[in-house]
């Protein structure tokens, strides 16, 4: 799949809805700077994107990470503002690590006992109890 270029959809989409070029291509603009914040921020491990696709992280990749920040922390010179300033951004993004991991986990464990109670017939849709 290439991608196309913003002058290949903008321009039909302004002339198809009869609106400006420029507000097109603002509303586009907004959408994709959202969408990249929320794949930066790691906001969720699974983002849909509307015929683009889904968007996950990958779970045997983040232990990996979660250890290159530790060790990044742990050789950090915090002396200068300089130091403490990479370590704040360190330990910040070492969060966001570890609560992405935190929701998959728990995901994880929801669809465990999903499973485990279909197995067992209990559905949980019993309006009776």
């Amino acid at each position: 799949m290439l991608p196309k270029a913003s002058k290949h959809y903008i321009i039909p989409t302004a002339t198809d809805l009869d609106l400006d070029s420029q507000l097109v291509e603002e509303v586009v603009s907004f959408y994709y700077s959202t969408l990249r914040k929320t794949l930066s921020e790691l906001k969720c491990y699974n983002v849909q994107v509307e015929n683009i696709g889904t968007f996950k992280a990958k779970s045997k990749e983040l232990p990996k990470l979660i250890a290159k920040y530790k060790k990044h922390l742990s050789v950090l010179n915090t002396e200068t503002f300089r130091g403490m300033r990479t370590k704040k951004d360190v330990e910040e993004k070492l969060a966001k690590v570890v609560a992405l991991q935190d929701q998959i986990n728990e995901t994880r464990k929801r669809k465990q006992e999903f499973i485990k109670n279909k197995k067992n017939g209990n559905t949980g849709t019993n309006m009776e109890s």
